[in-house]
Protein backbone atom coordinates (compact mmCIF):
# COMPACT_ATOMS: atom_id res chain seq x y z
CA UNK A 1 0.00 0.00 0.00
CA UNK A 2 1.04 3.61 -0.53
CA UNK A 3 2.29 5.09 2.71
CA UNK A 4 0.18 7.89 4.19
CA UNK A 5 3.21 9.89 5.28
CA UNK A 6 6.93 9.70 5.89
CA UNK A 7 8.10 9.83 9.51
CA UNK A 8 11.67 11.03 10.07
CA UNK A 9 13.19 10.18 13.46
CA UNK A 10 16.69 11.54 14.16
CA UNK A 11 18.44 9.35 16.73
CA UNK A 12 21.70 10.02 18.57
CA UNK A 13 22.49 7.32 21.14
CA UNK A 14 18.84 6.47 21.76
CA UNK A 15 19.25 2.76 22.54
CA UNK A 16 17.20 3.01 25.73
CA UNK A 17 14.17 4.67 24.14
CA UNK A 18 14.09 3.92 20.40
CA UNK A 19 12.18 0.66 20.87
CA UNK A 20 9.30 2.27 22.77
CA UNK A 21 9.10 5.02 20.15
CA UNK A 22 8.94 2.63 17.18
CA UNK A 23 6.81 0.04 18.96
CA UNK A 24 4.10 2.63 19.60
CA UNK A 25 3.93 3.37 15.88
CA UNK A 26 4.07 -0.18 14.52
CA UNK A 27 1.78 -1.74 17.13
CA UNK A 28 -1.03 0.65 16.20
CA UNK A 29 -0.61 1.08 12.44
CA UNK A 30 -1.34 -1.01 9.37
CA UNK A 31 1.59 -2.65 7.54
CA UNK A 32 3.10 -0.08 5.21
CA UNK A 33 0.82 2.70 6.44
CA UNK A 34 3.79 4.92 7.29
CA UNK A 35 7.25 5.15 5.80
CA UNK A 36 9.48 5.31 8.88
CA UNK A 37 13.07 6.52 8.58
CA UNK A 38 15.39 6.42 11.59
CA UNK A 39 18.49 8.52 11.02
CA UNK A 40 21.22 7.41 13.41
CA UNK A 41 23.68 10.28 13.68
CA UNK A 42 26.97 9.80 15.47
CA UNK A 43 25.67 6.83 17.47
CA UNK A 44 28.18 5.02 19.68
CA UNK A 45 25.65 2.81 21.48
CA UNK A 46 23.34 0.00 20.29
CA UNK A 47 20.72 2.16 18.56
CA UNK A 48 21.58 0.86 15.09
CA UNK A 49 21.60 -2.82 16.06
CA UNK A 50 18.32 -2.50 17.99
CA UNK A 51 16.52 -0.91 15.05
CA UNK A 52 17.99 -3.36 12.55
CA UNK A 53 17.13 -6.42 14.67
CA UNK A 54 13.70 -5.49 16.05
CA UNK A 55 12.23 -3.23 13.38
CA UNK A 56 13.11 -4.59 9.93
CA UNK A 57 10.50 -2.39 8.21
CA UNK A 58 12.33 0.77 9.23
CA UNK A 59 14.50 2.52 6.65
CA UNK A 60 17.68 2.84 8.67
CA UNK A 61 20.10 5.60 7.72
CA UNK A 62 23.50 6.12 9.33
CA UNK A 63 25.91 9.03 9.45
CA UNK A 64 28.98 9.59 11.62
CA UNK A 65 28.01 13.26 12.01
CA UNK A 66 26.36 13.80 15.40
CA UNK A 67 23.90 16.52 14.44
CA UNK A 68 20.11 16.55 14.65
CA UNK A 69 19.83 19.14 11.89
CA UNK A 70 22.10 17.12 9.60
CA UNK A 71 20.02 14.02 10.38
CA UNK A 72 16.77 15.83 9.54
CA UNK A 73 18.15 16.96 6.20
CA UNK A 74 19.54 13.52 5.44
CA UNK A 75 16.18 11.95 6.22
CA UNK A 76 14.51 14.46 3.94
CA UNK A 77 16.68 13.46 1.01
CA UNK A 78 15.62 9.81 1.41
CA UNK A 79 11.95 10.16 2.36
CA UNK A 80 9.46 9.66 -0.45
CA UNK A 81 6.08 10.68 0.95
CA UNK A 82 4.10 13.72 1.97
CA UNK A 83 2.86 14.82 4.40
CA UNK A 84 6.09 14.57 6.32
CA UNK A 85 6.23 13.96 10.07
CA UNK A 86 9.22 14.78 12.27
CA UNK A 87 9.44 12.93 15.57
CA UNK A 88 12.00 12.91 18.38
CA UNK A 89 13.18 9.43 19.33
CA UNK A 90 12.44 9.86 23.04
CA UNK A 91 8.72 10.53 22.48
CA UNK A 92 5.83 8.09 22.19
CA UNK A 93 2.92 8.55 19.78
CA UNK A 94 0.39 6.14 18.33
CA UNK A 95 -0.95 5.80 14.81
CA UNK A 96 -4.36 7.30 15.67
CA UNK A 97 -2.67 10.54 16.67
CA UNK A 98 -0.49 10.52 13.56
CA UNK A 99 -3.54 10.02 11.34
CA UNK A 100 -5.42 13.01 12.72
CA UNK A 101 -2.22 15.08 12.66
CA UNK A 102 -1.73 14.64 8.91
CA UNK A 103 -5.47 14.80 8.36
CA UNK A 104 -5.38 18.43 9.45
CA UNK A 105 -3.22 19.20 6.41
CA UNK A 106 -5.54 17.67 3.81
CA UNK A 107 -7.61 20.77 3.12
CA UNK A 108 -4.52 22.77 2.24
CA UNK A 109 -5.41 25.62 4.60
CA UNK A 110 -2.82 24.54 7.16
CA UNK A 111 0.77 24.01 6.09
CA UNK A 112 1.98 22.63 9.41
CA UNK A 113 0.33 20.78 12.27
CA UNK A 114 1.15 19.95 15.87
CA UNK A 115 -0.56 18.15 18.72
CA UNK A 116 -0.80 18.07 22.51
CA UNK A 117 2.13 16.94 24.63
CA UNK A 118 1.38 14.85 27.70
CA UNK A 119 4.10 15.04 30.34
CA UNK A 120 4.88 11.98 32.45
CA UNK A 121 6.53 13.33 35.59
CA UNK A 122 5.74 10.29 37.73
CA UNK A 123 9.44 9.42 38.05
CA UNK A 124 10.55 13.01 38.62
CA UNK A 125 11.38 14.56 41.96
CA UNK A 126 9.12 17.10 43.67
CA UNK A 127 10.94 20.12 42.26
CA UNK A 128 10.57 18.97 38.65
CA UNK A 129 6.92 18.06 39.21
CA UNK A 130 6.31 21.51 40.66
CA UNK A 131 7.94 23.18 37.65
CA UNK A 132 5.77 21.30 35.15
CA UNK A 133 2.62 21.90 37.20
CA UNK A 134 3.09 25.59 36.38
CA UNK A 135 4.67 25.18 32.94
CA UNK A 136 1.60 23.29 31.69
CA UNK A 137 -0.37 26.53 32.05
CA UNK A 138 1.98 28.47 29.80
CA UNK A 139 0.01 30.32 27.11
CA UNK A 140 2.64 29.16 24.60
CA UNK A 141 0.85 25.79 24.71
CA UNK A 142 -2.56 27.22 23.78
CA UNK A 143 -1.94 26.28 20.16
CA UNK A 144 -0.31 22.93 20.87
CA UNK A 145 3.29 21.88 21.36
CA UNK A 146 5.43 22.13 18.25
CA UNK A 147 8.51 20.68 19.89
CA UNK A 148 9.25 17.01 19.32
CA UNK A 149 6.43 16.20 16.91
CA UNK A 150 5.03 18.12 13.98
CA UNK A 151 3.91 17.50 10.41
CA UNK A 152 4.13 19.59 7.24
CA UNK A 153 2.49 19.37 3.85
CA UNK A 154 4.46 19.54 0.61
CA UNK A 155 3.90 23.30 0.47
CA UNK A 156 4.86 23.64 4.12
CA UNK A 157 7.98 21.60 3.59
CA UNK A 158 9.23 24.01 0.95
CA UNK A 159 9.05 26.71 3.63
CA UNK A 160 11.44 24.93 6.04
CA UNK A 161 13.73 22.81 3.87
CA UNK A 162 16.63 22.50 4.20
CA UNK A 163 16.71 22.81 7.98
CA UNK A 164 19.03 25.59 9.12
CA UNK A 165 21.84 24.92 11.57
CA UNK A 166 20.16 26.27 14.71
CA UNK A 167 19.84 24.92 18.24
CA UNK A 168 16.05 25.08 18.57
CA UNK A 169 14.98 23.58 15.24
CA UNK A 170 11.40 22.95 16.39
CA UNK A 171 10.86 26.58 17.35
CA UNK A 172 12.48 27.70 14.11
CA UNK A 173 9.91 25.68 12.17
CA UNK A 174 7.03 27.07 14.26
CA UNK A 175 8.14 30.63 13.54
CA UNK A 176 8.23 29.95 9.81
CA UNK A 177 4.41 29.78 9.76
CA UNK A 178 1.74 32.24 10.76
CA UNK A 179 -0.91 31.28 13.29
CA UNK A 180 -3.40 30.75 10.45
CA UNK A 181 -0.99 28.41 8.67
CA UNK A 182 -0.54 26.17 11.71
CA UNK A 183 -3.13 23.66 12.87
CA UNK A 184 -3.39 22.62 16.50
CA UNK A 185 -4.85 19.11 16.47
CA UNK A 186 -6.33 18.36 19.88
CA UNK A 187 -6.97 14.75 18.91
CA UNK A 188 -3.23 14.23 18.46
CA UNK A 189 -1.33 13.66 21.66
CA UNK A 190 2.13 12.34 22.39
CA UNK A 191 3.96 11.40 25.57
CA UNK A 192 7.13 12.98 26.89
CA UNK A 193 9.01 11.65 29.93
CA UNK A 194 10.10 14.51 32.17
CA UNK A 195 13.64 14.73 33.60
CA UNK A 196 14.07 13.03 36.95
CA UNK A 197 15.86 15.94 38.60
CA UNK A 198 16.63 19.64 38.31
CA UNK A 199 19.98 18.95 36.70
CA UNK A 200 18.29 17.28 33.74
CA UNK A 201 15.59 19.94 33.58
CA UNK A 202 18.24 22.67 33.57
CA UNK A 203 19.84 21.14 30.49
CA UNK A 204 16.72 21.13 28.34
CA UNK A 205 15.53 24.54 29.54
CA UNK A 206 18.97 26.05 28.90
CA UNK A 207 18.99 24.66 25.37
CA UNK A 208 15.48 25.94 24.66
CA UNK A 209 16.06 29.45 26.00
CA UNK A 210 19.43 29.80 24.30
CA UNK A 211 17.93 28.48 21.07
CA UNK A 212 15.13 31.04 21.19
CA UNK A 213 17.65 33.83 21.77
CA UNK A 214 19.60 32.60 18.74
CA UNK A 215 16.47 32.79 16.57
CA UNK A 216 15.77 36.31 17.81
CA UNK A 217 19.34 37.29 17.00
CA UNK A 218 19.10 36.13 13.39
CA UNK A 219 15.85 38.04 12.96
CA UNK A 220 13.36 35.17 12.92
CA UNK A 221 10.56 36.81 14.89
CA UNK A 222 7.73 34.96 16.59
CA UNK A 223 4.73 35.04 14.25
CA UNK A 224 2.38 34.90 17.26
CA UNK A 225 3.42 38.38 18.32
CA UNK A 226 5.33 39.64 21.35
CA UNK A 227 6.04 37.22 24.16
CA UNK A 228 4.87 39.86 26.64
CA UNK A 229 1.24 39.37 25.57
CA UNK A 230 1.47 35.62 26.14
CA UNK A 231 3.12 36.24 29.50
CA UNK A 232 0.16 38.36 30.62
CA UNK A 233 -2.25 35.57 29.67
CA UNK A 234 -0.02 33.15 31.55
CA UNK A 235 -0.18 35.27 34.70
CA UNK A 236 -3.95 35.64 34.47
CA UNK A 237 -4.31 31.88 34.16
CA UNK A 238 -2.10 31.37 37.21
CA UNK A 239 -4.10 33.85 39.27
CA UNK A 240 -7.22 31.78 38.61
CA UNK A 241 -5.60 28.61 39.96
CA UNK A 242 -4.58 29.06 43.62
CA UNK A 243 -3.69 25.37 43.89
CA UNK A 244 -0.57 25.92 41.79
CA UNK A 245 0.66 28.97 43.68
CA UNK A 246 2.99 26.95 45.98
CA UNK A 247 4.67 25.50 42.86
CA UNK A 248 4.95 28.95 41.31
CA UNK A 249 7.83 29.88 43.61
CA UNK A 250 9.84 26.90 42.31
CA UNK A 251 9.02 27.81 38.71
CA UNK A 252 10.01 31.45 39.08
CA UNK A 253 13.21 30.72 41.00
CA UNK A 254 14.35 28.03 38.59
CA UNK A 255 13.49 29.99 35.42
CA UNK A 256 15.20 33.10 36.79
CA UNK A 257 18.32 31.11 37.61
CA UNK A 258 18.57 29.66 34.09
CA UNK A 259 18.08 33.04 32.41
CA UNK A 260 20.54 34.76 34.73
CA UNK A 261 23.12 32.06 34.12
CA UNK A 262 22.74 32.42 30.35
CA UNK A 263 22.88 36.20 30.52
CA UNK A 264 26.08 36.04 32.57
CA UNK A 265 27.72 33.60 30.14
CA UNK A 266 26.62 35.51 27.04
CA UNK A 267 24.38 32.58 26.03
CA UNK A 268 27.38 30.44 25.12
CA UNK A 269 28.05 28.70 21.83
CA UNK A 270 25.15 28.18 19.46
CA UNK A 271 26.19 24.63 18.60
CA UNK A 272 26.21 23.36 22.21
CA UNK A 273 23.54 20.69 22.68
CA UNK A 274 22.62 19.99 26.30
CA UNK A 275 20.71 16.78 26.71
CA UNK A 276 18.89 15.20 29.63
CA UNK A 277 19.66 11.50 29.93
CA UNK A 278 17.71 10.91 33.16
CA UNK A 279 14.45 10.68 31.19
CA UNK A 280 16.08 8.12 28.91
CA UNK A 281 16.92 5.64 31.64
CA UNK A 282 15.43 2.19 31.25
CA UNK A 283 12.49 1.57 33.59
Amino acid sequence: MQARASIIIPAHNEATVISRCLKAIYDSSEPGEFEVLVVCNGCTDDTVSIVRKLFPLVRLLETPIASKVFALNLGDTEASCFPRIYLDADLVVGADSLRVLIGALQSGEALAACGRMEIDASRSNWFVQSFYKVWRLNSYLEKGKFGGLFAVSLAGHSRISPFAAVTNDDEMVRRKFTTAERAYVEGCYFDMTAPKNLSGLAKIRTRAIRGNAQLDKIGLADSDGPASARFVRFLLRLLQRPTVWPALAIYIAFSSFIRAKLAFSGYGEADIWERDDSSRELI
